[in-house]
C-alpha cells in the first residue's frame, strides 16, 4: 500500500502545476540536442541518427514510467561556419491513465567559427507539445467497493469517463561552445532556454501554464598522452519552476581499436564506462560501445532517495543507439582532418 500511495502522490504531482518538470535522460551526454538545439549538427559526422528507450519505477507499479526518443540531425553548408539542422520525437507514458506527453520539435542553429577548431552557434526551436490523459483508466477512493474497484460506481471527480488532450506550440532557444583546447582536450558547453512561449497546459481550465526551463551543460573530452584511455567528464542540469536538477559524472574510454589519419573518428573501436550522480535522486552506472561510427549502450539508476523505501532501490534503465556518417567530408572529432 505504501508504494501504492507514493505512486498515485507522485502522477498526481506530475498533472499539478506546482510540478511540472521536463523529461530527463541518463545518457544525455550521448545526445545533447535533446538539452540545446544550438548542439544541432556538431556530431563528428555530417549526420548523426539517435533513438533511446527508458524504463523506471518498475516495483511500484504494474505500469511503470517509460519513455521512448528519436532524433536526427545534421551539418549543412559547412565551408567554416556551418549551418545544423535536425527533427526530434518524444513520447512520455505514465500510470494507469497512461498519462502521455509528446513532442516533436525542429531544432535549426548557426555555428560561426571563432578560432581554428574553436565554434560558437545560436539555435532556434520550433515544436509542437501536447499531453494526453485516458481518465476512463484511473480509479478513485470512492469506487472501492471493500474487495475492489468498481468502474459502475461514479467518482464524482470533474475528468470522470473522459479521455483529455491538450496540444500547444512551443519555442526553445540556445547557445552552444565547442573548441578544442589543445591536441588532447576538447570541450563544449551550452545554455538553452525552453517553453519560451510558457503555453497553458491545464486540460480543465486556462489558468496553468507550463513553467519555463533554463538547461545548462558541458563536457570535456581529454585523451591521456602515451595511453590509450580518455576521461569524458561531463555535467547537465536545468532549473524550471519550483524544480532543480543537477546531474555530473565521467565516463572512461578505452580505444580498442585505432584509426588511421585520414579516416580518423569513423575508423576507431572504443569502449566507454561511467559513473554519474544525479544529486540527491540516483547514482548512474553505463557501458558504450562505438564501433567505427555505430554506437549502443546502456544505463542503470540506482535510486538513493527517500523515495527509496517504495523502490527497494530500484530506479530505472535505459539503452540507446546510435549511427553516425560523414559522407567525405570534414570530422569535428579530428581537427587535424578538414
Amino acid at each position: 500500500m505504501k508504494k501504492l500511495s507514493l505512486f498515485i502522490l507522485s502522477a498526481g504531482l506530475a498533472l499539478g502545476a506546482n510540478a511540472q518538470q521536463d523529461k530527463h535522460f541518463s545518457m544525455f551526454a550521448e545526445s545533447p540536442i535533446y538539452m540545446n538545439p544550438a548542439t544541432a549538427g556538431f556530431a563528428p559526422g555530417a549526420l548523426q541518427l539517435f533513438t533511446n528507450f527508458k524504463m523506471q519505477w518498475l516495483t511500484i507499479s504494474d505500469n511503470p514510467y517509460r519513455t521512448i526518443s528519436a532524433a536526427a540531425d545534421w551539418r549543412m553548408f559547412d565551408d567554416g561556419n556551418f549551418m545544423g539542422a535536425g527533427i526530434t520525437f518524444f513520447n512520455d507514458v505514465a500510470g494507469d491513465g497512461q498519462y502521455q506527453i509528446n513532442e516533436v520539435t525542429i531544432p535549426l542553429n548557426y555555428a560561426v567559427q571563432i578560432g581554428k577548431d574553436n565554434f560558437l552557434a545560436v539555435g532556434l526551436q520550433p515544436a509542437w507539445y501536447s499531453r494526453t490523459l485516458l481518465s476512463s483508466n484511473l480509479t478513485w477512493d470512492n469506487q472501492w467497493t471493500g474487495t475492489q474497484f468498481s468502474d459502475e460506481i461514479s467518482s464524482n471527480e470533474a475528468i470522470f469517463g473522459q479521455n483529455l488532450t491538450i496540444s500547444k506550440f512551443d519555442v526553445s532557444a540556445g547557445i552552444h561552445w565547442y573548441a578544442y583546447l589543445n591536441k588532447t582536450t576538447k570541450m563544449s558547453m551550452g545554455l538553452a532556454g525552453h517553453h519560451l512561449t510558457k503555453q497553458k497546459i491545464n486540460f480543465l481550465g486556462e489558468d496553468d501554464k507550463l513553467f519555463r526551463k533554463l538547461t545548462f551543460h558541458g563536457q570535456f573530452d581529454i585523451k591521456q598522452e602515451n595511453s590509450n584511455l580518455s576521461i569524458v567528464p561531463a555535467w547537465y542540469g536545468f532549473w524550471q519552476g519550483p524544480n532543480l536538477e543537477f546531474v555530473a559524472g565521467s565516463n572512461f574510454r578505452y580505444l580498442l581499436r585505432g584509426a588511421s589519419r585520414h579516416t580518423g573518428y569513423f575508423n576507431e573501436i572504443t569502449g566507454s564506462l561511467g559513473t554519474y550522480y544525479r544529486f540527491g535522486d540516483a547514482l548512474i552506472f553505463n557501458l558504450i560501445f562505438d564501433l567505427s561510427g555505430f554506437a549502443f549502450g546502456g544505463s542503470y539508476d540506482l535510486n538513493v532517495s527517500n523515495l527509496n523505501s517504495a523502490t527497494n532501490g530500484v530506479g530505472g534503465f535505459e539503452v540507446f543507439l546510435r549511427y553516425r556518417a560523414n559522407f567525405g567530408g570534414r570530422s569535428l572529432a579530428n581537427p587535424s582532418i578538414h
